[in-house]
């Protein structure tokens, strides 16, 4: 997959930008808060039709505009196509066009256009709770399939209903919202499972070839563990729907849901040892730098072709030797970094603007 162009209008600091990028590795380099991360952010949205950052569409369009729109043209599965987004100051519903056809749904971009980012927030995956590496989890499944996308939509839609049941001492119609909790949750946490399994070996090979050795270990924690029907899905729902079952009296109590995919982590361990706690910020590093890399090796093995890799001003945040491995192992995919290091090719962005390097 390559990006051939990409063109803004009153989005975020850019009032029209066009960017075209080379097939191999393309260097964005200027001082902060110039734009270097709105254009890899609206790369991002182009291929899976949200941001990576906080906040609401409507933020992304430029202060004063009614609109916002990105247009990128990409070859993907051999062919060129184009994805176009729209943006409302006034809140309005985004509109999306795939090769001109409405997409209705963000599941319906799930492996058409992938990329994998790599952002200085990434390096909290490891020492952060829960909820960031659940997040990994279901960011890298959903562009490459888009039932799960919807199924992560439809389970916090029902989580959120049973919920509110539940704080008001449950009721009648509790027996189907946990019927349907069994049926999405027991997908997601199969599929959680499944990209697990495949994420151990490359992600452990990186972290071992950064790190002299040292094993870096994944593994998935649900509720339950039985490791034969993590991969069962007849088997599984009917396990989560015991698990809610046993916990009836205690969510009554409790006035939440305490069995399901929202409460379920992704282990890591070096040599052994919880990286959360005792890993060093170096080998916490190593460690997300690996799950990264092999995220990018899975997308390439499901979609058939690498993604575009965005690297937003991380070589900043890892020492020489991980640099120079982030280097060899880049591949021939393409890629986008930034940085706020000058550098002699590449292009400059300033108070939004794309300036080539020569004419600096």
């Amino acid at each position: 997959m390559k990006v051939i162009r990409l063109t803004l209008c009153d989005w975020r600091n850019f009032e029209r930008v066009e960017y075209l990028p080379l097939p191999g590795v393309n260097v964005v380099w200027g001082q902060n808060a110039q734009g270097k991360t709105n254009l890899l952010e609206a790369v991002y949205i182009a291929g899976r039709g949200v941001s990576f950052r906080q906040g609401r569409d409507r933020d992304i369009v430029k202060s004063g505009r009614p609109q916002g729109r990105l247009s990128l043209d990409f070859v993907s599965g051999g062919r060129a196509q184009n994805i176009e987004v729209s943006l409302f100051a006034d809140g309005r519903r985004k509109e999306m066009l795939l090769n001109g056809l409405p997409v209705r749904k963000t599941s319906e971009l799930s492996g058409v256009f992938c990329t994998a980012l790599f952002s200085p927030e990434h390096l909290s995956l490891v020492r952060d709770g829960p909820e960031e590496r659940r997040k990994f989890l279901d960011a890298a499944i959903s562009q490459l399939r888009p039932k799960y996308q919807a199924a992560l939509a439809d389970y916090a839609r029902v989580l959120s209903q049973r919920n509110f049941l539940l704080k008001k001492g449950g009721g009648p119609t509790m027996p189907v919202w946990d019927e349907r909790l069994a049926a999405l949750g027991s997908y997601i946490v199969m599929m959680r499972g499944s990209y697990t399994a495949k994420l151990k070996k490359p992600a452990g090979a990186h972290h071992a070839a950064m790190s002299g050795g040292e094993a870096l270990a994944l593994e998935y924690k649900w509720f339950d563990e039985d490791e034969a029907a993590l991969y069962d899905i007849k088997a599984l729902k009917e396990l989560f729907a015991k698990r809610l079952f046993d916990a009836a009296g205690r969510e009554l109590e409790a006035g939440v849901s305490l069995v399901g995919p929202h409460r379920d982590d992704l282990e890591l361990t070096i040599d052994g040892a919880p990286a959360r706690i005792f890993g060093s910020q170096g080998q916490q590093r190593s460690a997300v730098l690996a799950l990264k890399l092999a995220e990018c090796e899975i997308a390439e093995e499901t979609a058939g072709e690498p993604p575009v890799l965005l690297l937003d001003d991380v070589m900043s945040e890892l020492d020489a030797s991980r640099r120079a491995y982030v280097r060899k192992n880049i591949g021939d995919r393409q890629v986008v970094i930034t940085t706020v290091s000058r550098t002699k090719s590449g292009v400059k962005m300033e108070g939004g603007k794309i300036i080539p390097c020569t004419s600096t």
